[in-house]
């Protein structure tokens, strides 16, 4: 308890630096940098008080728990602590899952996050990430660099956990319309993922999107109240179609 308080002063002095250096200097969080990378692909943080909380409570969870199953993702999977929680109970609590999400998240948010854990007690043995909605639905990102920082991560996880298998999902839709700037923004995405990732080891690709549409691709309110997050029986689309991939990857099947 004394090391995780100890933890958790440091995030907050960091974060006080942090906004400091922010209010000097404008973010780069969409601009290119001076060496060509874009900002999607390198690690920043974001300065709100609730996301370090939390960052600090996932160290305490990585340093402490035995974790099978690492879900990492943007409020989409950080639903599965709200909305989809009937669901994280009934099958991915039995599986040593950890909920990895946080609200708002885009890939260099996840990469700082990833850059910040401890290391466990041993390596997941999977883990799922699903990201990207947010650098073209609030960020100012390309498709082609959402899908960049997709793939960064995959080499961050590749680095921090060589043992571990990768599942990425394809980003979900977004909008209600197919027609929508989102929606075809986010079909770009995926469309790229597969070569960005065919020739990883231990990296699979796995496209659930089409469950969440309806005979013409609408994304429906009862699927998506707000055309971007989950309802519970989204939730239940989305593990029942997760779980059978989850435990191949698991050896449980």
């Amino acid at each position: 308890m004394k090391s995780f308080n100890i933890l958790r002063s440091f995030l907050l002095t960091f974060l006080s630096l942090t906004a400091a250096l922010d209010a000097a200097e404008p973010a780069a969080e969409t601009k290119p940098t001076a060496q060509g990378k874009h900002a999607s692909s390198i690690p920043v943080p974001r300065i709100e008080k609730w996301w370090f909380a939390l960052q600090s409570e996932r160290i305490g969870d990585m340093a402490e728990k035995d974790i099978d199953v690492l879900m990492i993702g943007d409020s989409i999977t950080h639903g599965f602590d709200a909305v989809g929680a009937k669901y994280w109970k009934e099958v991915f609590e039995p599986l040593k899952a950890l909920n990895f999400g946080a609200g708002g998240d885009l890939t260099q948010h996840v990469l700082w996050r990833l850059d910040h854990l401890p290391k466990p007690k041993k390596e997941p043995k999977v883990a799922v990430l699903l990201i990207g909605t947010n650098n073209i639905g609030w960020g100012s990102d390309t498709p082609k660099q959402a899908a960049d920082g997709i793939q960064t991560i995959v080499h961050k996880l590749q680095e921090l956990y060589p043992t571990t298998k990768i599942l990425v999902l394809a980003v979900f839709p977004r909008r209600a319309d197919p027609d929508h700037p989102h929606r075809k923004q986010i079909n770009e995405i995926n469309s790229l993922l597969p070569d960005l990732l065919k020739d990883l080891k231990n990296v699979s690709l796995l496209d659930i999107g089409p469950k969440f549409l309806d005979e013409k691709g609408i994304l429906s309110k009862e699927i998506a109240p707000d055309t971007t997050h989950l309802s519970e029986k989204g939730f239940e689309i989305w593990t029942r179609a997760l779980e059978p991939e989850l435990k191949k990857l698991l050896g449980e099947q």
